[in-house]
């Protein structure tokens, strides 16, 4: 089992990565927003504090974007996953991005249909939304 937490706030992850426990971080852009620092510095910060996967939202909605927006995140780190909503233009990007190596976490997962199509498109991690 892998343990994730999903916040960009600093002492939080200090918090639960002193645990020994924890294995990355997911983020979004309203979590990253609710910080109050640059956007790049927040993410270089977290990937200071965590030896593991990061994932970072791609914003784009259209595959052609995201494609473009997920290799440019991808390039701050190997440690970037690259979170991108599960709808077709989402699949599509992420079969494309999988295809080129690029660690994409499928987001707004509400089904194991879902998961499975997330799977199929190639993603390294879904993040389902149970509840």
């Amino acid at each position: 089992m892998k343990l994730f937490i999903d916040t960009a706030n600093l002492d939080e992850i200090r918090e639960i990565s002193s645990w020994g426990v924890l294995d990355g971080v997911t983020t979004n852009p309203t979590i990253l927003s609710r910080e109050k620092m640059d956007y790049r510095t927040l993410i270089d910060a977290i990937l200071k504090l965590v030896d593991g996967p990061i994932s970072v939202e791609a914003v784009n909605e259209k595959a052609e974007k995201i494609i473009k927006e997920a290799k440019m995140l991808s390039k701050i780190s190997e440690n970037i996953v690259v979170k991108i909503p599960i709808t077709p233009e989402g699949l599509a990007a992420t079969k494309v991005l999988s295809k080129e190596g690029v660690k994409v976490n499928m987001t707004l997962v509400f089904s194991v249909n879902q998961s499975i199509l997330a799977a199929k498109a190639g993603a390294t991690y879904d993040s389902p939304f149970l509840g």
